[in-house]
């Protein structure tokens, strides 16, 4: 019983110390099994991080950091978690390696499902064959929601996507994971989850 005590211990404050301290993990985008024949139609893809953080928001699924370094680009733009305890109280933040932004991660999702759709994502100078697409970047959000028989952690975005000649689009999607203990893996699962959701989203809709 002692040692199962200490053991226990030991964890609880493994787990208390992941919760409290920032986390840098690397996300990636899911590659699609097959590429799409592509339609003739070239695009130059550029993202904008319009997200607004605040300091110690009510709502979990509002940005915020552990520190408070709300205006702090340099940490904004990496920022896309936020872990609480079983309580909902903010603890520590999640972000991205750095030279690693959110935009980036948005921007090859979108990317994505134009590549799926058949278009040629093409970049450096802009080419006079291409098209132009802005993809600003209004909400992408990665958080943590206790409960009492399990927890879950989620990712939500909200895109809107403007591109030359065509209708401006409006991208939303939620994705949601029960289980009983969030480990530092789940935040990377959920936000690659969101990311591939994005991209099904927007292929749909071009």
């Amino acid at each position: 019983m002692g040692v199962r005590i200490v053991l226990g211990a030991v964890m609880l404050a493994v787990l208390t110390g992941c919760a409290t301290t920032r986390s840098e993990l690397d996300v990636s985008v899911p590659k699609p099994a097959v590429q799409a024949a592509t339609n003739g139609k070239k695009v130059i893809i550029s993202t904008v991080d319009e997200r607004v953080f605040q300091l110690d928001p009510r709502q979990a699924d509002i940005p915020s950091l552990k520190n408070g370094e709300i205006n702090d680009k340099s940490i904004t733009e990496r920022a896309f978690g936020r872990k609480r305890n079983s309580f909902g109280k903010g603890m520590g933040d999640v972000v991205l390696p750095s030279g690693r932004t959110v935009s980036g991660l948005v921007g090859e999702a979108v990317a994505s499902a134009y590549r799926q759709a058949g278009y040629e994502v093409v970049s450096g100078a802009p080419a006079a064959d291409a098209t132009q697409v802005k993809v600003r970047i209004v909400e992408f959000w990665s958080w943590f929601s206790p409960g009492f028989a399990s927890v879950a952690v989620n990712n939500k975005s909200h895109l809107k996507i403007e591109g030359e000649g065509a209708s401006d689009l409006d991208v939303v999607t939620l994705k949601s994971d029960n289980m009983q203990m969030v480990v530092e893996s789940d935040w990377q699962k959920i936000t690659e989850a969101g990311l591939q959701e994005i991209t099904r989203e927007t292929k749909g809709k071009l």
